[in-house]
């Protein structure tokens, strides 16, 4: 249990496994003993992070593979704007988006998943709805 509380406690992720659901087998039993566990921050720097379940050669242990795609230089944090509030049905828009993601995984993989989805949908909203903030700003 302090395992998982660990993991909890720093929002760690672990991703779902191709090629198979458990990493270790006998004659008789099967379980998931071996995993890559991320932090979300990740993939702000990351993107493509996979893990997969290779053969098995002499041993009772699946090996996994951890991939990670190409590293993301100059990302801009995400920010959450107060004007956004002062538009009508805000609020029920970004509630209606959060339902409509659909995500496979454990709790925090789908967390974070739904959270990303989110960001991308903010910010081209915030694109259709006010146009590009920071040239505006900039001209002020």
């Amino acid at each position: 249990m302090d395992f998982f509380d660990f993991i909890s406690l720093h929002g760690l992720m672990d991703i779902p496994m191709e090629g198979g659901l458990y990493t270790w087998s006998n004659t008789s039993s099967t379980s998931r003993i071996d995993q890559f566990l991320f932090s979300p921050l990740l993939t702000d720097h990351f993107t493509r992070f996979s893990q997969k379940r290779l053969s098995r050669v002499l041993s009772d242990h699946f090996p996994i593979l951890s991939e990670g795609g190409s590293h993301q230089r100059g990302r801009t944090p995400f920010c959450f704007e107060n004007m956004w509030l002062r538009v009508e049905n805000f609020l029920d828009k970004v509630k209606a988006w959060w339902a409509s993601y659909l995500f496979q995984g454990n709790p925090s993989f789908i967390l974070a998943k739904k959270l990303a989805a989110l960001k991308l949908d903010l910010k081209k909203w915030n694109e259709m709805e006010f146009g590009n903030v920071t040239f505006k700003e900039q001209q002020l």
